[in-house]
């Protein structure tokens, strides 16, 4: 939902990039949309492989609970 993220900085999070399940926290919450899709909350995440992933959108994000 735009300007709602489910997500907040310093959360560490499942997402999905290249088909692939990873693991990261989150950096910068993006509210107000993403280039491909001004209507959806995106986040950059920087990876447990110190890369660093931008513009993941919400619907690929899950919050990791152990």
């Amino acid at each position: 939902m735009l300007g709602n993220p489910k997500y907040k900085r310093g959360q560490f999070v499942r997402f999905e990039f290249d088909n692939e399940i990873m693991e990261g926290t989150i950096e910068i919450v993006d509210a107000y949309g993403t280039w491909a899709d001004p209507s959806a909350v995106s986040y950059d995440i920087l990876g447990l492989n110190d890369c660093f992933y931008k513009h993941v959108i919400s619907s690929r994000t899950v919050c990791k609970r152990d």
